[in-house]
């Protein structure tokens, strides 16, 4: 019975938390355009920053090159090669940033052009009180029942077991991490989440953050 309805509350935890995700229509704008537009470029060795310009124009999205890529590839400019027809526009983009260890990444009806290890090096540690999650939801079992003999008859003993707590600290850690940051707990080494005393202690990239306050906020509001 507890894990049945344990079980629906993360269900409705994970729908509510979607719901929440789908609520920036910029983002859904821009994810409509890179999952239906389809592309033809042909480039040799032109600046990231002028295919960039063009796609920009083809799309509509507004796209910005991260400053910092020059710094990280040595001072040099990029150069993008690249030659496809017809293809779709997430997956031009994907084939074009891939090749020269670049990325994408959404921000505030932006997407930004960034370098890969950009993401990995932009975290900060944020501690979360979650000490009122801890709240000592019991499971109370019914009560077992043994037959002893007696030498006349069995006599019937009810045993009953003491309430179990059903919310942990491996609990939350474990939703938190099953419902927020898609891959980077595991592909970004300096993503960490650890919990004592009730206090959330969370490295990770500020996207990331915001998606761990609006779960906590979910989880406060099924408590």
């Amino acid at each position: 019975m507890r894990t049945t309805w344990i079980l629906g509350w993360v269900i409705a935890l994970a729908g509510a938390a979607g719901a929440q995700e789908q609520a920036d229509p910029r983002k859904a704008e821009i994810l409509n355009k890179l999952n239906t537009q389809r592309v033809s470029m042909d480039f040799k060795e032109a600046s990231l920053e002028d295919v960039v310009d063009f796609l920009r124009d083809f799309s509509g999205i507004n796209f910005h090159v991260d400053p910092d890529i020059r710094e990280r590839v040595g001072g040099e400019p990029v150069r993008i090669t690249i030659k496809v027809k017809d293809l779709l526009l997430k997956s031009a983009l994907k084939l074009m940033l891939s090749s020269r260890d670049l990325s994408a990444v959404y921000r505030d009806g932006i997407v930004i052009i960034q370098h890969k290890d950009q993401g990995a090096a932009e975290v900060k540690v944020v501690v979360y009180d979650v000490r009122d999650l801890l709240f000592k939801l019991e499971d109370f079992p019914g009560p077992t029942v043994e037959l002893k003999p007696n030498g006349v008859g069995p006599d019937i003993v009810f045993v009953i077991e003491d309430p179990k707590p059903a919310i942990t600290e491996e609990f939350i850690v474990d939703i938190v991490k099953s419902h927020t940051g898609d891959r980077s707990w595991e592909e970004n080494p300096k993503a960490s989440v650890d919990l004592a005393n009730g206090l959330l202690v969370v490295t990770q990239t500020q996207k990331v953050h915001g998606e761990i306050r609006r779960l906590l906020d979910l989880l406060r509001q099924f408590k």
